[in-house]
């Protein structure tokens, strides 16, 4: 009866220590928890605009694409007329809602008369697809196939303007008000207004897109023959991308106008904007968006931005500190099918760091938000920070860590610790205890048996022994 009682105290605590180890210990990155709100920033450079170029343009500015990081800036906040460098937001909401193949059936609103600007004399009732009007509006710059592909989503130019405001704002721009798709407007103050950086911003966003990339970096396109005009070639306005016969004079060196590493993006001129030009280039792995705005000459505004970029890759360099949309760390989940949840970043985590500045020195951490995370967790939910330190344990950057994955709500045991998908090895844990157990049971018995054997045996012998005595000696003397 005693020996039961010990095995039933056995089982029970070694049941108890399964469940203890079944509620595993949080992984490393839940260790730290963080408190306060955050969204993301980068920049550890130590910018200096002591030695920046002076530029023409009355507002300009140079930002690293990957951190947003600005480098230099020259009234970049004051609102201004971009005239045709507004067709980077009509682009990008053309590549974000339509078919590159979508055929477009060109409207009599969108037909432009002969004296309104840039155009690829598009004619009523004219069918192409998606993709040529995106080449003609921005290599061309054809007004015509921006209103087309702007009332070919919209319905009208007024709506379509709509959506850009609400785009330019989803970017950060916001001191942006666009009321035309194409950039262009009569003299005077009813035309699109926005600023160098929110230029900056709208450019930086859209080069995400690969088919927005694509087409900015194309030096020449053909349109094929259409039901009512025969094939047109296109040139890039961007001149960067390909004119190396012709010089221009940048920081007083004279130079061709080919910029290697040129990746596009769009230039710009009215009378009321003046000339304009939004370009971007890159080395290696750091991308550099320059805009210059009312610069002196058609010539000066490439001038400028190509001053731009000098000064900013012979300064500047970005580092990738960590990767977005991977798999980054593991935080703990209570109450759920599975017991921890995959975080990441929603995209690179880049910083702005001075040339010769060892990128060795920054490490980064995964820091759990408050509290314990219990499920339902969904896709995309933020849980914690990432964030990146110098070598003087300051943090230089921060991103919001989300869910990789959806983490649904578990079964009874999760409340216990117990993910849906532990209950295998619980159970499993749980079969070998007992059948541990059993064989101590086995063992048990067995060695009680053969303790009672060698105890019968021993009074056997002890009665034998006794006999014999009492026969070798009858009267006990």
């Amino acid at each position: 009866m005693r020996s039961s009682n010990i095995l039933v105290k056995i089982t029970v605590y070694v049941m108890m220590m399964a469940l203890i180890l079944a509620g595993a210990a949080p992984s490393f990155a839940d260790e730290r928890e963080n408190s306060g709100e955050s969204t993301e920033t980068a920049a550890s450079a130590d910018i200096d605009w002591s030695d920046a170029p002076s530029i023409e343009g009355t507002s300009g500015i140079i930002m690293d694409a990957g951190s947003g990081t600005i480098l230099y800036e020259k009234n970049a906040y004051e609102r201004r007329d971009p005239a045709s460098i507004t067709k980077i937001m009509t682009s990008l909401i053309t590549l974000e809602t339509l078919d590159m193949d979508q055929e477009v059936t060109v409207p009599a609103e969108a037909v432009a008369p002969d004296d309104s600007g840039t155009n690829i004399d598009l004619k009523e009732g004219e069918v192409l697809t998606v993709e040529q009007l995106l080449y003609g509006m921005m290599l061309e710059s054809g007004n015509d196939a921006a209103d087309t592909l702007a009332i070919a989503i919209s319905g009208s130019i007024e709506s379509f303007a709509e959506l850009m405001n609400e785009r330019a704002a989803a970017c950060g721009a916001e001191d942006t008000t666009f009321i035309s798709a194409s950039g262009l407007s009569e003299y005077g103050e009813d035309h699109n207004l926005t600023t160098a950086y929110d230029i900056a911003m709208i450019a930086r966003e859209a080069m995400k897109n690969p088919e927005f990339r694509q087409i900015v970096s194309t030096a020449r396109y053909t349109i094929p023959a259409t039901n009512m005009s025969d094939r047109r070639t296109l040139r890039n306005t961007d001149v960067c991308l390909y004119e190396e016969d012709e010089t221009i004079e940048v920081s007083g060196i004279e130079r061709p106008f080919k910029y290697d590493g040129t990746t596009g993006i769009k230039t710009g001129y009215t009378g009321t904007a003046g000339n304009c030009f939004c370009g971007s280039a890159q080395k290696d792995d750091t991308e550099l968006i320059a805009v210059s705005l009312n610069s002196t000459s058609e010539e000066q505004r490439f001038a400028d931005v190509m001053a731009l970029w000098d000064y900013g890759f012979s300064k500047y360099y970005t580092y990738t500190a960590a990767a977005g949309r991977q798999n980054l760390d593991e935080f703990r989940v209570w109450q759920g099918e599975k017991s921890h949840v995959a975080v990441g970043i929603s995209e690179d985590m880049d910083i702005t760091l001075n040339e010769g500045y060892d990128s060795d020195n920054i490490t980064v951490e995964a820091v759990k938000d408050d509290g314990a995370i219990k499920a339902p967790v969904e896709k995309g939910d933020r849980l914690g920070q990432l964030i990146a330190y110098d070598e003087n344990g300051e943090a230089v950057a921060t991103a919001d860590l989300v869910a990789m994955e959806s983490v649904e709500k578990g079964g009874i045991l999760s409340y216990i610790g117990i993910a849906d998908e532990d209950i295998i090895f619980f159970v499993l844990g749980i079969i070998g205890i007992l059948i541990l157990l059993i064989l101590i049971r086995m063992l048990y018995v067995r060695s009680r048996r053969k303790k009672r054997k060698r105890r019968r045996a021993e009074r056997t012998r002890h009665v034998r022994r006794k006999e014999w005595e009492k026969e070798k000696n009858p009267f006990g003397n």
